[in-house]
């Protein structure tokens, strides 16, 4: 298992990363403008306060919606992503050393980026997911097995009708085919934190915690994880480095589902009711019955180390707990 920067000292996280201490990389990072697409949803959050931690300066853009309090400055920025004159507006005049679009689904969401941050940035970098891996089976994925020369489908496109994965897919190529910048793609794994909004931690915890049944079919693949934070700390190397091209973002090890959930009653101190058979709302939903796992082998070779799946899954299990805790004495 591969040793976690993240439990080294500041002055070594930095030197290892970036070659450059503490003192001289926060000097360097307050002159570099960063720019945040979608800086306010569950794993968004985590991004902008680990720039902010590495004193980087930030913008926002959001739909302004949902405003988050963060520790340290923040621009905001007010558009809406998926209207190219909105966006047009919104960053007219303005120039970044980083953009990071954490809100882009198909290659019409690239095509506007493209168009409007041309000869404006230094660095663009897009979450993409290991969804988009989706029609290969056989876990272990490097970044090279997805084909970038294949075509896209014009016009702006929900993910129901083209699929979330075939989305981030299309956004993919049309980068590698058309970016008139240097750029990166980050595909990320499921991501785990208490607050999910896609409440699939929490579905577990709280059905652990209630002593509920919980269905996992015989046959279901390995899985690959990463953290919030962990998420956030590789895509702020990602970008800040300079690292061009994809690359694949995991925590190890791969767990299945059986033991997933029996590691997530282990933390908690409580046996997890597992049936092979049960109703529709008892089935664990976030399954696959083949292996959904990625090879990280690049970005170790490039200087980035992911922390190990047990360094932060067991805090992210107990404040899982304490809000379901709190929502049942609600």
């Amino acid at each position: 298992m591969p040793t976690a920067i993240r439990c080294e000292a500041p002055k070594r996280f930095y030197e290892k990363c970036f070659g450059q201490d503490d003192t001289d990389l926060r000097r360097t990072n307050r002159m570099k403008n960063i720019l945040v697409m979608g800086g306010t949803s569950f794993a968004g959050k985590a991004l902008v306060r680990e720039l902010l931690r590495q004193d980087y300066h930030v913008t926002v853009a959001t739909r302004g919606q949902a405003k988050v309090d963060f520790e340290g400055s923040v621009e905001w920025v007010q558009f809406e992503r998926t209207d190219l004159d909105s966006m047009v507006t919104a960053f007219s005049g303005k120039a970044y050393d980083v953009v990071f679009d954490q809100i882009g689904y198909c290659a019409d969401d690239v095509a506007d980026a493209c168009e409007v941050f041309a000869g404006k940035i230094g660095h663009y970098v897009f979450t993409s997911s290991i969804a988009a891996y989706t029609t290969i089976h056989t876990g272990g994925m490097v970044e090279t097995d997805l084909d970038l020369e294949v075509g896209w489908v014009p016009g702006r496109h929900s993910t129901g009708e083209i699929g979330y994965g075939e989305g981030k897919l299309q956004a993919e190529a049309y980068l590698a085919q058309m970016a008139p910048f240097p750029f990166a793609t980050a595909r990320i794994p499921i991501v785990l934190g208490a607050d999910d909004p896609l409440n699939r931690l929490g579905w577990l915890v709280g059905r652990i915690l209630d002593g509920a049944p919980i269905v996992i079919q015989p046959g279901c693949g390995v899985l690959g994880y990463i953290g919030t934070a962990e998420k956030g700390r590789f895509l702020t190397w990602l970008g800040l480095s300079g690292q061009e091209g994809a690359y694949n973002a995991s925590s190890e090890p791969w767990l299945d589902p059986v033991e997933f959930t029996r590691l997530t009653g282990e933390i908690l101190g409580a046996e997890p009711i597992v049936l092979t058979e049960g109703d529709e709302p008892d089935r664990m939903n976030w399954i696959n019955q083949f292996d959904l796992t990625m090879d990280v082998s690049k970005a170790r070779h490039a200087g980035f180390e992911f922390a190990e799946f047990d360094q932060w899954f067991p805090n992210v299990v107990k404040e899982t707990a304490a809000l379901h805790t709190v929502s049942k004495e609600d």
